[in-house]
C-alpha cells in the first residue's frame, strides 16, 4: 500500500511540475505541455491553445506570443477539488512566491500572487480555473 501511495504521490508531483506560468512563451509552454492538441482561436495579437498537463486540459491564451491566461479544468468537466486548486496555485507562484486568497466576487474564489503579477479565480461553477496576468484584458 504505502508503495502505491509513493508512486501516485510522486505521479502527481511530477505533473505539477509539468505546468507553465504565466509570462512563459510558447516555446517554454510547448516543452513543458508538448505539442498543442489545438489552436482554438487565432485573431490579431491572440492566440488560444489547447494542451493536456496531467489529469488537466488547459487553454493557454497567449499576446504577442507570451502566456497571459492559462484556465485549467478536468477533461470530463468534474468539480475541481481543493487538492486541485492547491496544486495549480503551487505551481503557477513563481519561485519564492506565494499566493494569498482575496475577496471574490459573486461567489467566486480568487488568490493574489505575493509579486502582484498574476491573479487567480476560481468560478462558483467548480468546474475551471484560472490563472492570468493582473493587467490581462482579451484582444478584440
Amino acid at each position: 500500500m504505502k508503495k502505491i501511495s509513493l508512486t501516485i504521490l510522486v505521479l502527481t508531483l511530477g505533473a505539477a511540475a509539468a505546468f507553465g506560468r504565466i509570462g512563459d512563451d510558447e516555446k517554454q509552454i510547448e516543452a513543458l505541455y508538448g505539442k498543442a492538441a489545438k489552436v482554438l482561436n487565432e485573431k490579431g495579437s491572440l492566440r488560444q491553445v489547447g494542451y493536456t498537463a496531467g489529469a488537466f486540459a488547459v487553454v493557454v491564451d497567449f499576446v504577442n506570443g507570451i502566456s497571459r491566461r492559462e484556465g485549467f479544468t478536468k477533461p470530463d468537466t468534474s468539480m475541481l477539488t481543493a487538492q486541485d486548486i492547491e496544486q495549480i496555485l503551487s505551481v503557477s507562484a513563481v519561485e519564492g512566491m506565494t499566493w494569498k486568497e482575496a475577496p471574490g466576487q459573486a461567489g467566486d474564489k480568487k488568490w493574489n500572487r505575493s509579486d502582484n503579477k498574476a491573479v487567480a479565480i476560481f468560478p462558483g461553477r467548480q468546474t475551471f480555473f484560472i490563472v492570468q496576468d493582473v493587467a490581462y484584458v482579451q484582444p478584440e
